[in-house]
């Protein structure tokens, strides 16, 4: 994606086609004007958007931002969408990873994919290469349809991609787990199986339960509905009355969460303990709610142990 000038269209953030993405960007994560849940930009690697993306995202606070990696070739060239074939058009999977690790994203928002994935195109019966953001919607997509947003969009039951025929590059196994650990997603395939997502973490760098697509999309949920409840509270009389009606109408809300396997525990407070004074005469309620999510398994462990009587898991 060109961020210098071409035909006058403009350098850096002044670039026409730059500039158009960032005031789309700026428009769909307005609160007032929007209310997404996910924020994609297909295609879109310039750090000049995706970055601008990553914290519109972060302030809007209720989406989760799909970014596209940018790809490197084996002499750390960057490779531009659209780029004749060549020696120089390959990618390099650890060279791309290392690029896009120099630039330390810290954002619980953003969850970057890589790589590039084939499909038919079902209008002209083509193969046709699209990015890997595409494969990640439909992901989410299926993952929403047959469970809820706080359930992992990886692996085989809820991200397997039967609709992808072939990936940009091949991701072999020391590539995953070097992808992994800078908490890019890869969309590997499996001997005898399909291409599937295989991991489903953020960009975040304190390494917080945050770290993990489920547990933020269930953080984000939650947050939609208790704004919707305050949204209706607002304007009422500030009294006691209001603490516990605000209680009483958060508690179901996190109940079914808890019944659908989104969190372990969680309390709500908003009464004397949190609520001063000054507060009332400020015309402010506060409220506190303590969430402990449920995880993903991400590695499961098993030991085989051979005995004289056979073979044993312990």
């Amino acid at each position: 994606f060109p961020s210098h000038d071409k035909n006058g269209s403009g350098f850096g953030i002044q670039n026409n086609q730059i500039n158009s993405y960032r005031v789309a960007t700026k428009i769909i994560t307005d609160p007032i004007a929007s209310n997404i849940n996910l924020l994609a930009l297909p295609g879109q690697r310039e750090p000049f958007v995706t970055d601008y993306a990553s914290d519109a995202a972060s302030n809007y606070g209720l989406a989760l931002y799909l970014m596209d990696v940018p790809n490197y070739n084996s002499a750390g060239t960057r490779i531009f969408d659209g780029q004749s074939t060549g020696t120089g058009s390959y990618i390099d999977v650890v060279q791309t990873a290392d690029a896009f690790d120099a630039r330390s994203l810290d954002n619980t928002f953003v969850s970057a994919y890589f790589p590039d994935v084939i499909i038919n195109d079902p209008s002209t019966n083509k193969k046709v290469t699209v990015p890997a953001t595409v494969a990640a919607l439909a992901a989410i997509g299926y993952n929403d349809k047959v469970s809820y947003p706080w359930f992992a969009p990886a692996g085989f039951n809820r991200a397997a991609l039967n609709f992808v025929s072939l990936t940009r590059t091949r991701v072999n196994q020391s590539e995953r787990e070097k992808l992994y650990q800078i908490r890019i997603n890869p969309i590997v395939k499996f001997p005898n199986e399909g291409y599937v997502i295989f991991a489903q973490k953020t960009l975040d760098g304190a390494g917080t339960s945050l770290d993990s697509i489920n547990v933020q999309r269930m953080i984000m949920d939650v947050q939609r509905q208790v704004i919707d409840v305050g949204n209706r509270l607002i304007w009422q009389q500030l009294t006691p009355a209001l603490y516990s009606e605000f209680v009483s109408r958060v508690t179901p809300i996190l109940a079914l969460v808890q019944s659908r396997g989104g969190l372990r525990r969680f309390k709500v407070v908003c009464d004397n303990t949190n609520n001063t004074a000054l507060d009332r005469e400020n015309n402010r309620m506060n409220a506190k709610i303590f969430l402990l999510p449920v995880k993903a398994v991400e590695f499961i462990a098993v030991d085989f142990i051979i005995t004289r009587e056979g073979v044993q898991f312990g």
